[in-house]
């Protein structure tokens, strides 16, 4: 497969009375975006990469979201209305006063993300909640599939096996690990 992402900042802000449509998008990287008073209706949002980005009073309405990453990513005050999530991942999200309305989710995995304001949401198939990093099961064998890796130059650029200074992207590791083992 030779897909590529384009790297992308977002920047979205809608002026007083005038609120900007957020438009579908697939395969981006869109870390450190920052969408304020928008709105995506009817629209799906495939294998994007949120990383650190800020949403701001954004109302998605009837909105799908597939394989999208959500890192460090925060959302405030922003209205998931028929959003669906699937295949996503959330590391350490912040929502603060988002209101969910029917809103569902399935093979989604989060990791030290707060769900106390996750109400209304349909838990679906395959949902992992970790309130800890994972920790993967080292062996030589593994480590030395890895090094195979470690220069690869778009695993890197994506951090898919590792992170900066050499170090493991466990999460994706220990996701690898279970899916291969549940198999």
């Amino acid at each position: 497969m030779n897909q590529t992402y384009e790297k992308t900042h977002l920047y979205i802000i809608s002026r007083k009375y005038h609120k900007k449509k957020f438009r579908s998008i697939s395969g981006r990287y869109l870390a450190k975006s920052l969408i304020v008073k928008c709105k995506a209706e009817k629209q799906r949002f495939d294998y994007l990469n949120f990383r650190g980005s800020h949403f701001s009073r954004v109302e998605f309405l009837d909105t799908e979201f597939k394989g999208c990453d959500f890192w460090g990513t925060h959302f405030k005050k922003c209205t998931f209305q028929k959003a669906h999530f699937a295949d996503c991942v959330f590391v350490g999200c912040e929502f603060t006063d988002c209101i969910f309305e029917d809103t569902s989710m399935e093979y989604t995995t989060v990791v030290n993300t707060n769900l106390s304001s996750w109400k209304n949401i349909k838990r679906g198939d395959h949902i992992n909640i970790l309130y800890q990093y994972p920790v993967f099961q080292h062996s030589d064998e593994l480590d030395k599939a890895l090094a195979l890796f470690k220069d690869n130059r778009i695993f890197r650029k994506y951090k898919l096996l590792y992170l900066p200074g050499n170090r493991y992207n466990c999460l994706n590791i220990y996701l690898l690990q279970k899916k291969v083992f549940s198999q």
